[in-house]
């Protein structure tokens, strides 16, 4: 096929680091970007060496702009909409993660999926870092044997996102990320989804607690912990804080155990017990693959090969989050959670 059309909609920080990839890959022509802020779609423009079409509707740009894809970068909770009228509008769907912000959004989109023959891609950026696909690469194959307990942390320090231009007026006048964010589903996803990765699996139940103690400015908990019950029999546990003072813990506090051998601090520990062999993991890599994931999803598109993390697998790492975030604020009360089936 003739290099996909590409739209962006929604141009806050990953938005704009979207439209510098598109503009610099040369598997696809970035035609158009579209925000509620013209201001946005303007600075958005004036970082690349590419003139696409400036919208602020994005009915508009769907009806007039000619897509093959569109890249959905709006706050969280306003991922399904534009998801669901990508699809309909007949053009291939990435969106970033979480999937969807209630269990509801995700039903809407996973019909939307079903209903549709193009591809989709939930933007799950860990799966694309070389640190942590090593991991899946041992796990995959069977180097641990069965992996039964995983752990990660989402532990950063992000009170400044209560800063008073956060407001948007665009919006409703408010400031998204304190009034919707939920730290275990905008943050711990990341983690979850490393981990059922791993696993090879999808969470059945799960329990979880939390407070209100460093940063109350956020409406929902701003440090919450889970454990899932994954389908396979493994147990997993996330943690996520936005409170946190110093810097992130290195490898994402990352832990998998298996039969046959361990992931801890960033080693690969086997063999023997008292006397194992350890492989040291660690490599250096700055910043997010946006660029990977960018091509990834295009060669899927031009070459009709499945992505790494469809709207199935996205929703099913949404959804443990979710319904662990329900589980925080029920005072932590076991709940099922759905499981997403093609």
């Amino acid at each position: 096929m003739t290099k996909p059309r590409v739209g962006v909609v929604g141009l806050g920080g990953n938005g704009r680091a979207f439209v510098r990839g598109y503009a610099e890959s040369d598997l696809c022509e970035l035609a158009a970007v579209c925000d509620l802020n013209p201001d946005r779609t303007s600075a958005a423009v004036a970082e690349i060496d590419a003139a696409p079409i400036e919208f602020q509707d994005l009915d508009t740009m769907l009806s007039s702009a000619d897509l093959d894809l569109l890249s959905v970068h709006t706050p969280d909770h306003l991922h399904a909409e534009p998801f669901i009228a990508g699809l309909q509008a007949g053009c291939h769907v990435l969106v970033e993660k979480p999937m969807g912000n209630t269990l509801e959004d995700l039903e809407r989109m996973i019909a939307a999926a079903r209903a549709s023959d193009r591809k989709t891609l939930v933007g799950h950026i860990l799966r694309f870092n070389p640190v942590y696909e090593q991991v899946h690469r041992l796990c995959a194959e069977g180097r641990l044997g069965q992996v039964f307990y995983l752990e990660a942390d989402y532990f950063h320090g992000l009170k400044r996102q209560a800063a008073p231009e956060r407001i948007n007026p665009h919006i409703g006048g408010i400031n998204w990320w304190l009034e919707h964010e939920k730290v275990i589903v905008g943050g711990g996803a990341h983690q979850f989804d490393l981990l059922r990765w791993y696993a090879d699996s999808h969470a059945v139940e799960v329990t979880g607690y939390g407070n209100s103690i460093v940063f109350p400015e956020m409406k929902h908990p701003d440090c919450m912990c889970a454990i899932f019950k994954l389908a396979s029999g493994a147990v997993a546990k996330v943690g996520a804080a936005y409170g946190v003072v110093g810097p992130r813990p290195e490898w994402l506090n990352l832990e998998v155990y298996g039969t046959e051998g361990t992931i801890r601090g960033g080693q690969f520990i086997s063999g023997d017990h008292d006397n194992p062999t350890v492989q040291d993991l660690r490599v250096t890599y700055e910043g997010h693959p946006f660029a990977p994931e960018i091509e990834h999803f295009l060669r899927c598109i031009i070459e009709d090969t499945e992505p790494l993390v469809d709207a199935f697998e996205g929703a099913n790492s949404a959804a443990a989050t979710i319904v662990a975030a329900e589980s925080v604020e029920a005072g932590g009360v076991p709940m099922e959670v759905p499981h997403f089936q093609r």
